[in-house]
């Protein structure tokens, strides 16, 4: 059965944010589950467009698949019909269930803990397993996304707008290589064009 979820007023949600200058607008979230999950959901406020420095409309509560395999974000025909959104266009959408023409409407998305994404292009489309809409890489590629499995407990987070490089490499060296004299041979073992062996400085202990 689906449960039709009401319009919520999303004043209080987005008082603050309304008042931070462009160069404070910087948010984030994480997201823990219990146990190891095989998909990412969270809480999603879809919104029809509206500049962030006035007070916003009211915008409909959702469930949102994040979805790496997505080059676009969707919302339902149900969601666009509640928020009664007018199409800006139409395009080309294929899916798993093969392709066809889909309504697009420009919205606003609140993520959890005031992160909100604006103007974005959005399609219609069915999505099914209990979610109302689908964050893709439209809007994941605006930000900084990471998922963790410590322990076997799924955590998801997310910051918005992208801020800095995630590199578990460099993380991975700094723990394996630990206590390493930056002028001894590389524990890896690597050579220089002569044969000598690379300093452990100008190898893995290289700045990044």
């Amino acid at each position: 059965m689906r449960i039709r979820l009401p319009l919520v007023p999303l004043w209080p949600f987005l008082s603050d944010m309304a008042r931070i200058q462009p160069f404070q607008n910087f948010h984030a979230f994480t997201i823990k589950y219990n146990g190891s999950v095989k998909r990412i959901t969270t809480e999603l406020v879809v919104l029809p467009a509206f500049d962030p420095a006035t007070p916003p409309p009211v915008g409909h509560m959702a469930t949102a698949l994040w979805d790496t395999g997505a080059t676009m974000s969707l919302i339902t025909p149900q969601v666009a019909e509640r928020l009664n959104l007018s199409p800006v266009g139409t395009l080309s959408l294929s899916h798993v269930g093969g392709s066809g023409i889909c309504k697009t409407y420009v919205v606003n998305l609140g993520l959890p803990n005031k992160v909100m994404v604006s103007g974005v292009l959005v399609a219609e489309g069915i999505i099914g397993g209990g979610v109302d809409a689908i964050i893709g890489m439209d809007v994941i590629c605006k930000g900084d996304f990471a998922i963790t499995n410590v322990n076997g407990e799924t955590r998801m987070s997310f910051r918005y707008p992208s801020v800095g490089t995630i590199d578990y490499v460099v993380e991975a060296n700094k723990i394996v290589y630990a206590g390493i004299n930056r002028n001894a041979p590389c524990p890896c073992g690597a050579k220089d064009k002569s044969g000598k062996s690379v300093r452990y400085k100008h190898c893995h202990g290289a700045a990044r």
